[in-house]
């Protein structure tokens, strides 16, 4: 497992009232690699200062998707924690041996296969998919199975608890 560090000034100078607490590290684990965070830190904060600038890929044309709002109010730093699906990484606190993984890309964040659709994307208007795919209609649910996995979010454990 490969370890990473924060890099050289990527973060703040120390701030009055901060709520991180600098004395003391915590280590989470992201798509297998292993990283530092300080109490308080939130996945997004801890994943930047570490050189992360991708934390997931977008829902339908895998585009590369990192840090953009902070305050959970964007979809675009979606991760999974275990088996929650749909975690916005700027609002989740670290907790030490969390394991993070990224969501929508595969077989990894860095080299995702589906990012193949983007120069074409542009070609592409809206719901094409719904006028291409439906001749003949005995193959629309393969189509329909296929698109959805394309373009989905995180995966859902049908065993998790429901809380």
């Amino acid at each position: 497992m490969k370890d990473h560090t924060p890099q050289a000034g990527a973060r703040l100078p120390v701030q009055a009232g901060e709520s991180i607490d600098r004395t003391q590290v915590i280590e989470f684990t992201f798509d297998g690699c292993r990283y530092t965070a300080h109490p308080g830190d939130t996945l997004a904060s801890a994943l930047t200062a570490a050189g992360v600038r991708v934390l997931s890929r977008s829902f339908k044309y895998h585009r590369p998707r990192g840090l953009l709002c902070g305050a959970g109010h964007c979809p675009i730093c979606l991760v999974q924690i275990g088996d929650e699906p749909n975690v916005r990484s700027c609002a989740r606190e670290v907790e030490p041996g969390m394991e993070v993984r990224s969501q929508n890309a595969w077989p990894s964040l860095r080299r995702d296969v589906m990012a193949a659709i983007q120069p074409p994307a542009r070609f592409m208007p809206v719901g094409f998919y719904y006028k291409t795919f439906i001749r003949p209609a005995w193959m629309w649910p393969h189509y329909e199975r296929f698109l959805r996995s394309a373009a989905g979010l995180g995966k859902v454990d049908p065993e998790a608890r429901s809380d």
